[in-house]
């Protein structure tokens, strides 16, 4: 395992914390026998190889259909099942536990003093599209002991994430308490509070409550962390050109994401942080900072990130 950074604590770049996390991301070595009929997305652990001829698509037997470390699609197990195989030795999907934390939040029927726990369960639906085996746990109240036993409890996962954070909160004394927090903050909009830690050799990402920016944490951080494990592609989301029908306002000193709607051709910025914002993004436009900011009528690229895997 790598050593923290010397820059412990410090606000990291999203390339450092990526860097960091990557450092972790070693391939997980438990393999699993599956059939055909449940192996799309599994990363296989060995060659597959041709147990029957294909003529028209001239393999042969003992031929190697798909490499290790390939992550089959439909059409590939319809191409391994005419070449008589029935099951793959595949990499077990990395295992990854998500404990949402803060008081007054619940599982559903709200009081008035309540909320709705939709941020972690959200990430749990991501985290699992994106390869993860997912343990996704009910909320925990904002109490040292508590937090204490539910981080512990998840140190048998490959990684553990944990939202409803800020830095300095009861949350990050825990988790300093248990490991090292290796860095307080990353340079991002929205989830400039996301934290980085290692507790036990194991990575923690600590999320904010805000279902915008626990979003924008989980893909650029989670997801490569996951494949990472997975020892799966990470390909890049698909996009498309549009036109902002009014500008871009963001902070220059981190890189922002920015949600919009489209219609046809066009963008429209979304302002707001909660679940409805996330839910109703059609894509996001990505402003590295130090760059100006995109005014109404420039073409800009849109990135769709509910596209899966």
């Amino acid at each position: 395992m790598a050593e923290p950074s010397p820059t412990d604590e410090a606000e990291w770049t999203l390339e450092t914390a990526r860097r960091q996390l990557g450092s972790y991301a070693v391939p997980v070595d438990r393999t699993d026998r599956i059939p055909l009929s449940v192996a799309v997305g599994r990363v296989l652990a060995t060659d597959a190889t041709a147990v029957d001829a294909i003529p028209g698509a001239d393999i042969d037997v003992d031929d190697t259909v798909f490499e290790r470390g390939h992550q089959l699609r439909p059409g590939d197990v319809g191409l391994l099942k005419a070449a008589g195989v029935n099951e793959v030795l595949a990499r077990q999907r990395p295992q990854v536990g998500i404990v949402p934390t803060g008081d007054g939040v619940v599982e559903h029927d709200a009081g008035s003093e309540e909320r709705v726990e939709t941020a972690g369960f959200t990430l749990a639906q991501y985290a699992d599209r994106w390869g993860g085996k997912v343990t996704y746990r009910n909320a925990v109240a904002d109490d040292a002991p508590a937090l204490r036993m539910a981080v512990q409890r998840d140190l048998t996962r490959d990684v553990v994430v944990l939202t409803g954070t800020e830095p300095g909160d009861t949350l990050g004394e825990v988790v300093r308490e248990l490991g090292d927090i290796v860095a307080e903050r990353v340079a991002i909009s929205p989830g400039r509070e996301t934290g980085l830690a290692v507790v036990q050799d194991r990575p923690v990402l600590l999320l904010p409550e805000s279902p915008v920016a626990a979003r924008v944490s989980a893909v650029q951080l989670l997801r490569p962390l996951l494949k990472g494990f997975g020892d799966a592609p990470l390909s890049p989301h698909p996009s498309r050109r549009a036109t902002l029908d009014e500008p871009l306002d963001t902070d220059d000193a981190v890189r922002s994401f920015v949600p919009v709607t489209l219609d046809g051709e066009t963008a429209t910025p979304l302002s707001g942080t909660d679940l409805a914002t996330a839910t109703q993004a059609d894509g996001w436009v990505t402003v590295p900072a130090g760059e100006p900011d995109p005014a109404g009528g420039d073409a800009v690229t849109v990135a769709d990130w509910d596209y899966l895997p």
